[in-house]
């Protein structure tokens, strides 16, 4: 029997860390992921970002997968675990090595947050390069204390991009970002490379996810040139707050199984379908009828509110 057919051209992804349980604004994520390609005749798939061994556990991976399921969000291939792609990202390092882009870099944390420099919107600092400027023999004599990261340089250039619900957003890397980390000093490789490399490698053509999330795309877009990846688009959707205002955690449990316990899926579903403002009543809703009603503009810009009965 033949499988699903899709259009190949669209390729949606969500790609959860699994650094905690799955909170309702995740899981309104994974719903708007599957929405946008599935409106497009087109394949959703999850990939599970476990870059951290400590702090993203692969059973934590397993039990979102095991929350998409319940929902019919699994994805329509296997997904993928970022723990099992460390040579690809190590080849990526390498063509950028060739391209004479990286250096190592000694600074620690508390001596990066100490320095007067700016500081980016998700609390990370504009990197002055001085370790760029080190000597041999300097570099030499901090390798005697110090692991050190990679970083990748950045030109004085702007990058700007089009956002399906943000609009147009520009960002300078040399003085808004600077050089960023690829590998940390650990040894593992910096969020910034790996979703770069794995959304290039499967072909993702729409990326949706927090607009958290934003002002670190401009350095994806750089490293997509580089490599020679085709962009995809993007859909930053509003952080979903409670009926106080107050953003989702991971660190305040699992909302969804809750929520599971006392409402139906469909009923869940239906729920962040009418916080997303596709629906106009807060009722049941499947997934079928949810992708047939999709459309970016009926997103709620701002915050996205959940009603009272997921709360």
């Amino acid at each position: 029997m033949e499988g699903p057919q899709f259009n190949s051209r669209i390729v949606g992804r969500f790609a959860p860390t699994p650094s905690g349980d799955m909170h309702l604004g995740n899981l309104l994520c994974a719903l708007t992921a599957y929405l946008s390609a599935k409106s497009k005749g087109g394949k959703y798939i999850v990939r599970i970002e476990d870059l951290d061994p400590i702090r993203s556990p692969r059973s934590g991976g397993y039990k979102i997968l095991d929350t998409l399921c319940a929902f019919g969000l699994e994805g329509d291939e296997k997904p993928i675990f970022q723990s099992d792609r460390s040579e690809l990202y190590r080849e990526k390092e390498l063509v950028l090595e060739r391209m004479g882009l990286t250096y190592p870099c000694y600074c620690s944390r508390a001596e990066l947050h100490a320095a007067e420099a700016p500081r980016l919107s998700d609390g990370s600092v504009v990197y002055s390069g001085k370790c760029k400027r080190l000597s041999d023999e300097e570099r030499a004599k901090a390798e005697k204390t110090r692991k050190p990261c990679v970083r990748v340089r950045v030109p004085d250039k702007v990058i700007s991009f089009t956002d399906a619900l943000c609009g147009t957003y520009s960002q300078n890397l040399e003085s808004e970002c600077g050089d960023f980390i690829i590998r940390r000093s650990d040894g593992v490789y910096a969020y910034q490379l790996a979703v770069t490399v794995d959304d290039g490698e499967q072909g993702v053509t729409e990326v949706v996810r927090g607009e958290d999330l934003l002002s670190s795309t401009p350095r994806q877009i750089y490293l997509m040139r580089l490599f020679g990846y085709r962009e995809p688009s993007y859909i930053h959707i509003p952080l979903v707050c409670d009926s106080a205002g107050r953003k989702l955690s991971k660190t305040e449990g699992d909302r969804i199984a809750e929520n599971l316990k006392r409402l139906q899926k469909e009923r869940i579903l239906g729920a962040l379908g009418y916080a997303m403002g596709l629906i106009e009543k807060d009722r049941a809703a499947d997934l079928q009828e949810l992708t047939e009603l999709f459309s970016v503009e009926k997103i709620a810009r701002g915050g996205v509110r959940l009603p009272p009965s997921l709360q």
